[in-house]
């Protein structure tokens, strides 16, 4: 699956989703998904260095991995947005920001919990999950 379609699948998945991106281990951006009428908080130059200190903790996360095990994914709250990091093979990182204020719609959209979860068999590829 291209990192575009990844993304878009990612973005589909649950309104609450503002905005998801795809990194390198240096957290430079590949790819960038945003929903539509959804406003940065943050300008493109702290979005940047945002993903790059992000990517430098999950470096340091990645070196305990044969004492605690690989990570699945990281998350950061805040009052505004939460971001939730996972690994994306060896060399690649997802971000996904949620917003603490959206309504959620119907019944498929959930919570923090269930779209870690969903997210986590999307990038497993186990069709009967996602």
């Amino acid at each position: 699956m291209g990192f575009e379609k990844l993304l878009q699948r990612i973005m589909d998945s649950d309104v609450n989703i503002r905005h998801s991106v795809i990194t390198d281990g240096e957290g430079d951006i590949i790819a960038v998904n945003h929903r539509p009428g959804v406003t940065n908080y943050l300008s493109q130059e702290e979005t940047k260095t945002s993903l790059k200190r992000a990517a430098s903790s999950w470096k340091a996360r990645k070196q305990l991995s044969s004492k605690i095990g690989k990570g699945l994914y990281a998350v950061a709250a805040f009052e505004k947005i939460t971001r939730i990091t996972f690994p994306l093979g060896d060399n690649n990182l997802i971000f996904v920001s949620m917003g603490s204020d959206t309504t959620r719609m119907d019944l498929h959209e959930g919570g923090q919990k269930q779209i870690i979860t969903h997210i986590l068999n999307i990038l497993t590829g186990d069709p009967t999950k996602a």
